[in-house]
């Protein structure tokens, strides 16, 4: 009939539309993790591996390895390290993180050059987002790329810094939602070479769902 024919030509394709288009704008249940992407970074080198913090555990602290100031070819920011913990190991209501509790560390790729500087913690929760000073391509001048990076703590305007470099313009801070943490890195990082080295260029965090963790 004419209405079995309006029903196949009209209605059927606009439901199938309507099923394809809600299908890729709401973010699937099973995701356990995704990326803060920086909006400004330098893009020299080759990705790491990804690493994240053992299953339950989140980062609450991290540190940077850094080359100083006083190097002729500074390759500024070499590696960044995050520390985990679970829950109810960090600092909450008042209460500082426990003093010698379990907790793990991990790194993606980590350049030669530089020191450690030392573990910047939050003192309640978890590192919930982050932003990164980095400098421009250079010319004939030295290139450092990466050089200073700061974190958010706990969702909140608390933030702690690396104790990077100073050169170079702040990316925006890019941040988790709600409820989800930094749990994982991921970081570019160039080859040693003859000429210029810069070493860390860019990194990618990783936000999971922390909270079932958080509520139990």
């Amino acid at each position: 009939s004419s209405m079995a024919l309006i029903w196949l030509l009209v209605v059927v394709p606009y439901l199938l539309a309507g099923v394809v288009a809600g299908r890729g704008t709401k973010q699937p249940k099973e995701d356990t993790h995704f990326p803060l992407a920086l909006d400004w970074a330098m893009n020299w080198g080759e990705w790491g591996p990804q690493a994240f913090c053992p299953q339950g555990t989140y980062a609450y602290a991290f540190e940077l390895k850094v080359e100083s100031e006083a190097a002729i070819d500074d390759t500024s920011m070499n590696g960044i390290m995050l520390y985990c913990r679970a829950p109810q190991d960090v600092g909450h209501d008042g209460v500082k993180p426990k003093v010698g509790t379990l907790e793990f560390t991990v790194t993606s790729t980590v350049q030669k050059w530089g020191d450690w500087q030392g573990k910047r913690e939050c003192p309640e929760g978890f590192l919930t987002g982050v932003m990164m000073k980095s400098e421009a391509k250079q010319g004939i001048l030295d290139d450092t790329a990466a050089n200073d990076l700061e974190m958010q703590c706990n969702w909140s305007d608390f933030t702690i810094n690396g104790g990077g470099n100073p050169w170079g313009t702040w990316s925006s801070y890019t941040t988790c939602p709600q409820g989800w943490a930094i749990c994982g890195i991921e970081t570019k990082v160039a080859a040693a070479s003859a000429m210029d080295d810069t070493a860390l260029n860019n990194v990618i965090m990783y936000c999971c769902d922390a909270a079932a963790s958080l509520n139990s």
